[in-house]
């Protein structure tokens, strides 16, 4: 089984706590996405043809989404997961669903162009290439579809970030999330968020609360409440350390391509 991500991205960062969390062996892959964009090249193509990280293979099935992996790894982990539990299924569902709706990219990197000015200029000049680059393959490629839609991506988030007033777009998303975090069952007497046992909710909840971390906006949890806990406890699980959630910017990873 060979996991194909980025050590950077953030759903990747769910493919790995998942999968290592439910004890899944794999061999890591790590893509380079923002130097060589190698999602965007032909061989890749042939494995997502999204164009997205990450990817898991394996000799049955190729998932291509973050989401359909963590399903898998619910599906193998079985009863030591609590996705098992009938009693909690749907809950545990509709957080991940809850998530699954913040668009955290925007957070991310709204953030980040606002903090530091001279990525005003270089992230839509960034946007602008790739969405010319892909314009340019979109004639002779072998799934246009995909390459449309990865195309639209680009300029939906080219206008999100150089069209209106970007500091109240980003108030939008901070309530978004606040509302998100308000619906979660954290508790100060229990391990996880449904109790003794992992489950795909503490799995998308520890990498949210990691780039929130990593971006600065760690604040909209309070100190010491249930939830800042629960998330301490689930920094000590092994699956955690190993799984390199990032909870600070790492630019020279980026450079050096680990």
């Amino acid at each position: 089984m060979i996991l194909y991500h980025a050590s950077s991205s953030y759903y990747s960062m769910i493919a790995r706590l998942a999968l290592l969390s439910a004890k899944v062996p794999f061999t890591s892959r790590r893509m380079d996405i923002h130097l060589a964009k190698e999602q965007l090249s032909d061989w890749y193509l042939k494995i997502n043809p999204h164009m997205t990280v990450p990817s898991l293979v394996d000799d049955t099935q190729t998932l291509t989404d973050s989401r359909d992996i963590l399903k898998y790894a619910a599906s193998l982990a079985g009863e030591q997961w609590m996705d098992s539990d009938s009693a909690v299924t749907q809950n545990i569902e509709n957080i991940v669903a809850g998530q699954y709706g913040i668009p955290i990219e925007k957070l991310t990197f709204g953030k980040a162009l606002l903090s530091i000015p001279p990525l005003r200029l270089i992230v839509p000049k960034m946007l602008r290439g790739i969405i010319q680059k892909l314009e340019a393959e979109l004639a002779s490629s072998p799934d246009p579809l995909a390459l449309t839609k990865k195309i639209n991506i680009n300029r939906e988030r080219l206008a999100y970030f150089t069209e209106g007033k970007l500091a109240d777009k980003l108030e939008i998303e901070r309530a978004h999330i606040r509302n998100f975090l308000n619906s979660l069952p954290a508790s100060s007497t229990q391990a996880m968020l449904f109790g003794a046992q992992t489950s795909s909710a503490d799995v998308v909840t520890a990498v949210l609360l990691g780039r929130l971390r990593m971006i600065g906006e760690y604040g909209l949890i309070a100190q010491d409440s249930p939830l800042d806990q629960w998330f301490t406890r689930m920094q000590t699980t092994s699956a955690f350390k190993q799984s390199d959630i990032w909870m600070r910017f790492q630019p020279w990873r980026i450079v050096l391509k680990r």
